[in-house]
């Protein structure tokens, strides 16, 4: 009996079917974890720790690889389902955002989350979400005013996408991530210039790719200790 995956899955019961096929391995101790490369650790320092503290489930749901990240806070366990990490190339995506997959596979699932950028959001960061540009704003094109869209939507693309549809992306060159938040109530967003309420904006302290991963990380990281 795998402790962990059951706690997992106390706390989100939802999320199987009864029809799903799961095998379980045994957990792994923190520090199983690792990187692809050094680079990772030196870009992604605080998602380094994260992931380096974290028991280790790996889970077959489906034929599908997926990993069980689990932390303890409290009486609680915070965990993460992740996609195995990829060894293809994976076009489209900014070079951090590349990097990064090659060591960690992004989050389909999370349990007894703390209240990080992360909360109610479906997938981030995945190979999945990726392949959604940022065209899908154009629906939102009202809002806008007489501004106009003021970014090229299809050289961007989304990292990360909250339930009633905020959406973070990210330039597919540079590395620029900006929120897409029509229905919010946060406090560390700034409109990106000249945009009105309720639809592009800067994120305090996380301008880019890298900036935003590590953010979300250190959040975690504050709430696991």
């Amino acid at each position: 009996m795998n402790k962990e995956w059951n706690k997992f899955l106390e706390s989100i019961p939802w999320f199987l079917r009864k029809s799903d096929i799961v095998e379980v391995c045994p957990v792994r101790p923190p520090g199983s974890w690792k990187p692809a490369g050094e680079e990772f650790q030196k870009l992604f320092a605080p998602m380094h720790s994260l992931l380096s503290k974290a028991r280790v489930t790996p889970v077959r749901i489906n034929g599908r690889e997926l990993i069980l990240f689990s932390w303890k806070r409290g009486d609680k366990q915070p965990s993460w389902l992740s996609p195995q990490p990829t060894s293809r190339e994976v076009p489209g995506v900014c070079r951090e955002h590349a990097m990064l997959l090659q060591s960690f596979g992004g989050i389909i699932e999370r349990a007894d989350e703390p209240d990080t950028w992360l909360l109610n959001h479906n997938d981030a960061l995945t190979v999945e979400e990726a392949s959604r540009d940022a065209t899908f704003i154009k629906h939102y094109a009202w809002a806008f005013e007489d501004l106009g869209i003021p970014i090229p939507l299809m050289e961007y693309y989304s990292i990360a996408r909250e339930a009633n549809g905020n959406t973070t992306i990210c330039n597919r060159v540079n590395g620029r991530v900006i929120l897409f938040a029509p229905d919010h109530a946060f406090s560390h967003i700034i409109p990106v210039q000249g945009c009105p309420e309720y639809t592009l904006y800067d994120i305090e302290g996380a301008a880019s790719f890298v900036s935003w991963v590590n953010a979300v990380a250190n959040q975690w990281l504050s709430a696991c200790r």
